[in-house]
């Protein structure tokens, strides 16, 4: 994940997943990407995720999440 620029965040209540911070539509916002319960980081690279955009300042989401088959399926799309 770190090759991606993402870093692994976990937040008071517990809940991790790793994290990068992008622009997004002129706004300061950050992707997470979870497991696919959404309540923790992915395990392994054939363990399905959710990837989500958050506005960085209130953590609302500023897209619907998605859900994608496994987490190298993801990584293999920042690729292309």
């Amino acid at each position: 994940m770190k090759s991606h620029g993402f870093n692994f965040s976990a937040s008071c209540a517990g809940k991790g997943s790793y994290t990068k911070w992008i622009k997004h539509r002129g706004k300061r916002a950050y992707i997470a990407v979870t497991d696919a319960s959404g309540e923790s980081f992915p395990a392994a690279l054939d363990e399905p995720v959710r990837v989500a955009i958050h506005d960085l300042r209130s953590g609302d989401e500023l897209e619907a999440f998605q859900d994608i088959g496994s987490l190298s399926a993801y990584l293999a799309s920042l690729d292309e």
